[in-house]
């Protein structure tokens, strides 16, 4: 049901050139809404659907919960679960459009309520990937104990999740064998895993895993992971550039972990190490999410069934922190993150198998925040689950459980939330790494990183394939052109601008970087950051700058429909200095231009059919746009290019029909403005050696953060090396552990030339009273 439906709030409308005020009414209007939904709910929980047993919701280390953005901008809600025959249902999906407060069944994932399977999802995109498998109490030999992958496709015309054809991963011939506990990773290869429990003839159990290269299509059976004396579990998760899985046996100490590199050859585990000595409660009894670059967050019971939390740091775990000591059967642990903020609910008992209480707390600033009692009431409460990972800005964080009078007895699938601290929350910014010898070129999908050494020629390129902390050559350019500004598709097809004899190319390689070939000369031309390139439906498309005449000059955008090995002219722009960039809307297929530079150069582009006509949203300093992305309603956030008066520089929005509001004044000119994968938005601020727009103290370029794109923060100054250059940080990439790589040029403390680049993190704080 629409929020609205339920409590009609008159529309406000937004104003073209409104200003944040417009804005943020929008969002009060919205806050409002929250509050009323709130209040109507507040400390209870709120039924979503029967259930055949209180702990309708084990596996615990299984993903049963997800969160999903479409292209539309409004958030859904995909809840696998296991009804056990409740409303004539088996394993299927259960859907919410209102963050959590009503749900409806969407579809069967498998209904046959004869065999109990559950699921593990995994987000990808706006698809969820995901695997199925039996779990029950008990185990015995079956050959339908199978474990199958499915790919559940977003559909934009239905607005809707439909399903792909079952692959079997694992499959049971035997009546004594079986496979159970399956569960899915995705490495920055874009590799799919699944590992399973396979159960021997003889009682035994081996941990078992499977690959696919090919998106699910197909999958590869590897060596077994571990033996098991008697039946076990464990996670198999992805920590941003490595898998880990983690394991242990029913009842027995201690617990074991294996790492894999994605760099590293397919087969190339490393081999067992102890996690620690006091084991997992039946090797399952755990929640486990990852924040990237190694490392991990685990909440589990051991073997004495008491409740405990460990970090790992890429290497080994931290010392335990006990959460719960009061021992129990039942107790179980979700974990979300929130930002950078853990989130761990806990079903204390109160009274053994029939009264337990849901708590959380927060692990923030390095330590865990007093338990927070969330249900009380005399119930059983069993098996709780949460979604991995919530955007920063999120105020509220889900749990999921079985409510029943007892384990045993059927009941309902109920959700209650934790309101997280109130008060305004603003970004942070966390530095991780900082590298004074390269100046960073591009980060290709699969993770690789590219680079230029800044005391070697720039005609040798480097690469990095361990989050960009360490470099190694890669390749020589072979016509001895030196590699300038790059970007990497989709599939990993590096394009760069090259330069030889002073005059510009396109340079393209299909093999990661080990080989190159000049495909478009330019002459005079260039591309002026990485988003000079896009792709759009299949198409790539590249927009070329200038800055040999101040005058008028003809700018073209060419498109390529093989990856960029050949290109064609698609448009012919007048009436401009330079093309500043492109951004794809891949939902709506739009692809947008930016022009400038002086006011009446100026403007931002939008064109609906592939580039062959474009209409002019935004015109005069306005309009002076160098980065932007496209936000989920259509819309497209950036900050303005401006220098000089009358016009201050502001992050703004435009909408299609051609709507402005300018949002929050920013110190300079911004030249990258980039999504955060896991929600939120930064922006790169210069200081230009000209212009009338800057106070005598500012010498500095900055970096904004903002949470929600609506309230942004200053969130930390670059001095500049040299008053007659440019000072730049500006963010165009992001590693798949998340990390951020905030490039430099001119600022004091850094390389030749005041190049170089930092790791960085946004973070979530709570802003001062």
């Amino acid at each position: 049901m629409p929020l609205n439906a339920q409590f009609p709030i008159p529309a406000l409308p937004w104003h073209p050139g409104g200003g944040a005020s417009a804005v943020r009414a929008t969002l009060q209007r919205a806050a409002l809404l929250a509050c009323l939904l709130l209040t109507a709910s507040l400390h209870a929980s709120q039924p979503i659907t029967p259930i055949g047993g209180g702990n309708a919701l084990t596996l615990p280390a299984q993903r049963h919960v997800v969160r999903l953005v479409p292209p539309n901008g409004d958030a859904v809600w995909l809840l696998a679960l296991q009804q056990d025959g409740q409303q004539g249902h088996g394993l299927g999906f259960f859907r919410s459009e209102d963050e959590g407060q009503t749900w409806r069944y969407a579809h069967p994932i498998q209904n046959d309520q004869t065999h109990r399977d559950t699921a593990d999802l995994l987000p990808v995109g706006t698809d969820v990937a995901l695997v199925y498998s039996y779990e029950g109490p008990s185990l015995g030999g079956s050959p339908r104990h199978d474990v199958y992958f499915q790919w559940w496709r977003y559909e934009a015309s239905t607005q809707d999740w439909l399903p792909s054809p079952a692959v079997r991963v694992f499959d049971s011939t035997l009546s004594t064998t079986g496979y159970t506990r399956a569960e899915l990773a995705r490495d920055s290869q874009g590799r799919l895993w699944v590992q399973a429990f396979f159960l021997e003839p003889d009682g035994t159990h081996t941990a078992v895993a499977s690959v696919s290269e090919d998106e699910g299509l197909t999958f590869q059976p590897q060596a077994s992971l571990a033996q098991l004396s008697m039946r076990g579990g464990g996670r198999l998760l992805h920590l941003g550039d490595r898998l880990l899985f983690v394991y242990g046996h029913h009842g027995v100490s201690p617990a074991w972990f294996r790492v894999r590199m994605d760099t590293a050859l397919v087969d190339a585990w490393q081999p067992e190490q102890q996690a620690f000595p006091e084991g997992i409660y039946h090797g399952a009894a755990l929640s486990a999410v990852s924040p990237g670059e190694g490392r991990m967050h685990l909440v589990y019971k051991d073997v004495s069934e008491r409740l405990l939390y460990r970090a790992f740091d890429g290497k080994a775990f931290s010392p335990p922190t006990l959460l719960d000591s009061k021992s129990d059967w039942a107790l179980q642990p979700a974990a979300t993150l929130v930002g950078e903020e853990l989130v761990v609910f806990g079903n204390a008992v109160v009274t053994p198998g029939t009264n337990y209480a849901l708590t959380a707390r927060v692990l923030s600033n390095g330590g865990f925040g007093p338990p927070q009692v969330l249900e009380s009431t005399p119930r059983f409460r069993g098996y709780p689950t949460a979604p991995e990972r919530l955007p920063a800005s999120s105020s509220r964080v889900p749990c999921i459980y079985g409510e029943a009078p007892d384990a045993a007895t059927g009941g309902e699938a109920t959700i209650t939330f934790l309101s997280l601290p109130e008060g305004p929350l603003r970004p942070g910014l966390e530095i991780v790494h900082t590298n004074t010898s390269h100046r960073m070129l591009a980060v290709a999908p699969s993770g690789t990183a590219y680079a230029l050494k800044l005391d070697d020629s720039s005609s040798r390129l480097y690469a990095s394939t361990d989050g960009a902390r360490t470099w190694n050559f890669k390749a020589r350019h072979p016509l001895g052109g030196s590699f300038r500004i790059m970007s990497a598709l989709a599939d990993g097809t590096l394009l760069a601008n090259t330069s030889r004899d002073g005059l510009h190319s396109l340079s393209r390689s299909a093999d990661g970087g080990t080989t190159w070939s000049e495909v478009l000369a330019l002459g005079n031309f260039r591309m002026l950051t990485p988003h000079s390139i896009a792709e759009l439906d299949g198409t790539v498309y590249f927009l070329e700058y200038q800055s040999v005449t101040g005058q008028d000059t003809p700018i073209r955008l060419y498109a390529s429909d093989d990856r960029g090995l050949t290109w064609q002219v698609r448009q012919t722009f007048t009436g401009h200095r330079h093309g500043h960039g492109l951004t794809a809307d891949p939902a709506r297929h739009a692809l947008w231009a930016f022009f400038g530079d002086t006011t009446r150069q100026s403007g931002t582009f939008r064109s609906a059919d592939a580039g062959h006509s474009w209409v002019r949203l935004l015109g005069g300093q306005e309009g002076c746009v160098v980065d932007a992305v496209p936000l989920g309603d259509g819309s497209l956030l950036f900050g303005q290019d401006i220098s000089y008066l009358p016009q201050r520089p502001h992050i703004a929005q435009l909408s299609p029909d051609g709507t402005y509001a300018a949002l929050v004044q920013l110190t300079g000119p911004a030249y990258s403005t980039y999504a955060l994968k896991r929600g939120g938005f930064v922006a790169g601020i210069a200081r230009e050696p000209g212009g009338d727009i800057y106070p005598p103290s500012e010498v500095s370029a900055h970096v904004w953060g903002s949470l929600d794109g609506v309230d942004w923060q200053d969130l930390r100054s670059y001095p500049r090396l040299d008053p007659n250059a440019n000072v730049r940080a500006d963010v165009y990439f992001e590693l798949p552990s998340g990390l951020l790589v905030l490039q430099f040029e001119n600022a004091q403390g850094f390389g030749p030339g005041g190049m170089g680049y930092q790791l960085v993190r946004i973070t979530r704080t709570s802003a001062a009273p």
